[in-house]
């Protein structure tokens, strides 16, 4: 271990003081954390009997509507069938649910499909089944007797029977394995082979609600507040009347205390010697002050049948809460006993209570009148308790105030001088001077106008004043508790990892300082701050917001709004602890914490309402071996289609395929219920464990067929992991991957493996003449596209050719009328009578030109060329035509109009149509007849 965290456990180890163990010295007033349900919880009605928890940790409560069943999670209600009020419940050694209500007596029993009820009346006379109402279920010895309204019948398990009895019951209870049974005006009886037995004696008590152990002795509680013990039933043991009041039921706790419920009053604790140690009722720790029954669980905690709603008691944990059902308003800031009593300064101001009066009454803290306002501290300077207020600074005088100091006020603290104090307040430090018995305002500490909350003596002429966000101030005094040297002020540059969250604490007789993360001490040599090896060992590095020690060398503190204690278990060495905090956290004051050690009993930390007790004796034992309970299997096919079954009584579950599951689990650990957590995992699905989560089901979708195991665990509020459950399942394969498919598949392969060569065989030759005649079909293809690309050719050649010859006969047209213009210019010449021998020459030569057949045999070409020698054909016809009739012909062809061909024969349009009329009568055609298509036909033909 390194020197200084050596040195600093040796100087706690050194300077503890040993502390007396008081019981409650304090005797505060204060509630148990609790849980409420009210009938929206639950879905029940609001008023509640009895309870019972069977071996797996499940609460069952007899509910005015039905059987309710609480499994830590959630809250089921079950039905009886032709009664409605259920007033007494009791489970059974072979976990059967015996339930009684109106006419009905039965019981419930988990069965693959959740609880199934059984009823008994016909196992009953006819003249014992209208019985009106059970108010009372015992077991003993396998037999189960239950307390009607008149008289007591048992069950043997085969049939039921009524005892015979001295007169009309009254009430029955269970005490030390026998059944002691009050008649009316008869007495106490017990139950003794099968017969009752008188107690002598109690023929003249009152009714009797509670039959306890106390030692050798029995307690019997009267319904009117008295309390009887064997062996004197003449006078009264106690007398609790006037502060009970009536009495309902009651019940001795595993501690040895009593729980007394009451019908107007709420609930009594009565410690051993019978005193009143706790008293809750309406708005002071019970949410009713009717108290119908109280139960105790396996955790020692309460549950409290209301007659509107349910109460859990967390009795069992060492915390209590100071709020404002017992008088204390406002957010916790700070807490301090002085002169027997226990000052408490809150957001609203100061609360106090004289601890040295017994609470046999439900007391309220007293509010200390012109308190009004945010508290910071109490400081206490002698004899003298001076309040820290936001309004300024207050000496506490009986319970008045007396104000000395305007500005408002955080810390005052004592010097050498006896006379002389600091205080800190919002503008620095101020001296304060003893005179006339009043403090009065002499000075400040020059040049320190900063906030000044924490102070601190590190010795007598060096103080420390650290702010949460500018760091650390080191002021030295001289002897006169001046300031000597001008004030130092140290923040990351002097080693500190930042400049705010800097806080300074007295550990012991030994300074340190918080910070932003972690711990550290002043080197007074190197004027350098450095790591506490100790701290950073217990803590780490992150931010520290409060450090207390106790006389028994404990360090409790404030750890990112977690509350811990180191615990000294050895010679230097020492133990951190944090689970049983968890159930507080959460309440913890986030803004200036604080803790106070009012002794050994009673320590208070400020909470966002009031403040936390916590009592470091009070044995609150950690229940470590807990299981979690796969609840139920929702198995769904269509929306309408939906089972739950109970996996723990399915001897096989299996599933198809096309099914979906969700599971539910819960673990019954109380203890922090609303704290638990669950993790899962599916094999061979899931490799790892899933996150811890609050959620307590799991749903599944279209698993693959196979064998799975689901297995869940829990987490408790103190970070126990509990035992792992599981359960397996099937998915069932689909009916193409069954064991007869699979067979089916088999016998399909050995015939495939005989026939498959004959099938190749065939295929092959199928395949052979599907192959040629492809090719075959392939091939005329082939041809047709050779046909139709040589057609293509043959067309693209024609087309141009006509283009040709379109062009020749344009062009041979447009030379006949050139040449004829030219002409009739001539022409025109001549009639001038000028050269008119010449000229006519010219016009003979012209003529010549035109009639020149050049042109003609050109053109004459190209239309056989297109048309397939149709010329030719014409001259060797047997038809008879002229050159003219054959061009003629030629031009019809081409469907030309009259007016074009005109131009190209050189004669008028009427020529024309003579020429066609003689054309046709050479052709021989008809009336009917068209010329043009017939050339054309001739053409085709």
């Amino acid at each position: 271990m390194p020197i200084r965290a050596l040195n600093f456990c040796l100087l706690i180890l050194f300077v503890c003081e040993t502390f007396s163990q008081t019981n409650d010295s304090f005797n505060l007033s204060k509630i148990p954390l609790k849980s409420h349900f009210d009938s929206k919880d639950y879905s029940g009605s609001i008023q509640n009997w009895r309870f019972d928890q069977d071996s797996d940790g499940i609460l069952y409560v007899a509910n005015n509507e039905g059987l309710l069943k609480f499994d830590g999670s959630q809250w089921h209600k079950f039905k009886v069938p032709l009664s409605t009020k259920i007033r007494a419940v009791k489970i059974d050694n072979q976990h059967r649910i015996f339930v009684g209500g109106q006419n009905q007596i039965g019981y419930f029993k988990n069965t693959q499909n959740g609880l199934k009820f059984t009823s008994l009346v016909d196992n009953l006379r006819p003249d014992l089944k209208s019985f009106s109402e059970i108010w009372n279920i015992i077991e003993i010895n396998k037999n189960i007797y239950f307390n009607t309204e008149s008289k007591l019948l048992v069950y043997n398990g085969d049939e039921i029977k009524e005892l015979e009895s001295p007169g009309f019951l009254q009430a029955s209870f269970k005490h030390r394995n026998k059944i002691i049974a009050q008649f009316y005006e008869e007495g106490l009886f017990e139950f003794v082979n099968g017969k009752f037995e008188p107690i002598i004696g109690t023929k003249l008590l009152p009714e009797i609600v509670a039959v306890l152990e106390n030692g050798v002795d029995d307690l019997y509680f009267s319904k009117t507040g008295i309390l009887y013990k064997s062996g004197n039933f003449k006078k009264p043991f106690k007398d609790y009347s006037k502060e009970f009041g009536s009495i309902n039921s009651g019940i001795r706790l595993n501690n040895g205390d009593y729980a007394i419920g009451t019908q107007n009053n709420g609930l009594f604790i009565l410690n051993s010697n019978f005193s009143v140690k706790h008293h809750f009722t309406k708005n002071n720790g019970l949410s009713d002050r009717t108290v119908k029954s109280v139960y105790e669980d396996t955790f020692n905690n309460l549950w409290i049948a209301l007659n509107n709603g349910i109460d859990y008691l967390k009795m069992s944990l060492p915390f209590s809460l100071l709020n404002e059902e017992v008088g204390v308003e406002g957010t916790g800031y700070a807490a301090h006993n002085f002169n027997e009593s226990v000052y408490l300064g809150t957001s609203n101001g100061v609360f106090l209570q004289n601890f040295a009066q017994e609470p046999r009454k439900t007391r309220k803290y007293e509010f200390i009148r012109g308190s009004e306002g945010q508290v910071y501290d109490f400081s206490q300077i002698d004899n003298e308790l001076i309040l820290n207020h936001h309004q300024g600074a207050f000496v506490i005088k009986d319970k008045g105030l007396d104000k000395f100091h305007d500005i408002g006020s955080w810390k005052f603290i004592k010097t050498t001088d006896p006379n002389l104090i600091l205080g800190g307040d919002y503008q620095g430090i101020r001296y304060f001077k003893r005179l006339d018995g009043k403090w009065n305002r002499v000075g400040e500490i020059p040049n320190l106008t900063e906030s000044s909350r924490i102070l601190k003596f590190e010795n007598d002429s060096t103080l420390w004043m650290t702010h949460g966000y500018k760091g650390a101030y080191k002021v030295q005094l001289d002897n006169n508790l001046e300031l000597k040297n001008k004030v130092q002020h140290f923040g990351k540059h002097s080693g500190f990892p930042s400049n705010i969250l800097i806080s300074s604490y007295m550990l012991n007789g030994k300074l340190i300082f918080t910070s932003e993360h972690g711990i550290f001490d002043f080197n007074t040599d190197s004027l350098k701050f450095s790591s506490n090896l100790f701290f950073d060992k217990m803590l780490g590095k992150t931010h520290v917001s409060q450090l207390v020690s106790s006389a028994d060398n404990s360090i409790y503190y404030i750890q990112d709004q977690e509350l811990g204690v180191l615990k000294q278990k050895s010679y230097g060495e020492f133990q951190k602890e944090t689970q049983v905090f968890k159930h507080i956290n959460k309440l913890i004051n986030d803004d200036l914490q604080n803790i106070s050690i009012l002794d050994d009993q009673n320590i208070l930390v400020g909470a966002k309402e009031g403040f936390i007790h916590y009592n470091p004796l009070k044995d609150h034992q950690i229940t470590k071996d807990f299981s979690v309970l796969v609840r139920s299997i929702e198995i769904t096919q269509s929306e309408d289609s939906t089972a739950i079954i109970t996996p723990s009584l399915s001897k096989s579950l299996e599933l198809h395929s096309e099914q979906n599951l969700k599971i539910s689990y819960v673990s019954p650990y109380f203890d922090g219920f609303e704290d638990l957590q669950y993790s899962y995992k599916l094999t061979p699905l899931d490799e790892d464990w899933s996150k811890w989560s609050p959620l307590n089901e799991k749903g599944y979708e279209h698993l693959p067929y196979g064998q799975y195991t689901f297995e869940v665990k829990a987490l408790n509020i103190y970070g126990i992991e509990s035992k792992t459950s599981s359960f397996s399942f099937k998915v069932l394969a689909p009916w193409y991957a069954t064991k007869a498919a699979r067979l089916a598949y088999f016998g399909i392969g050995v015939l495939g493996f005989v026939l498959i060569p004959l099938i190749q065989q065939r295929r092959h030759k199928i395949e052979t003449s599907f192959i040629t005649k492809e090719k075959e079909k392939e091939l005329k293809i082939k041809n047709k596209e050779i046909d139709k690309l040589q057609t293509e050719k043959l067309q693209t050649e024609l087309d141009l050719k006509n283009e040709q010859l379109t062009s020749i006969t344009m062009q041979f047209l447009k030379n006949k009328e050139f040449i004829k213009n030219i002409q009739d210019k001539i022409a025109g010449t001549l009639n001038l009578g000028s050269s008119s021998q010449e000229l006519k020459r010219l016009i003979k030569t012209i003529d010549q030109e035109l009639s020149d057949n050049d042109s003609w045999d050109q053109f004459a070409y190209h239309f056989d060329q297109v048309h397939g020698n149709y010329l030719e054909k014409l001259s060797r016809s047997n038809i008879r035509l002229s050159p003219r009739e054959i061009k003629l012909a030629a031009f019809l062809r081409m469907n030309m109009s009259s007016k074009e061909i005109s131009k190209l024969l050189n004669i008028t349009t009427r020529g024309v149509e003579l020429a066609r009329y003689r054309l046709r009568k050479k052709l021989n055609l008809k009336r009917e007849q068209n010329l043009v298509e017939f050339l054309i036909d001739l053409d085709n033909g």
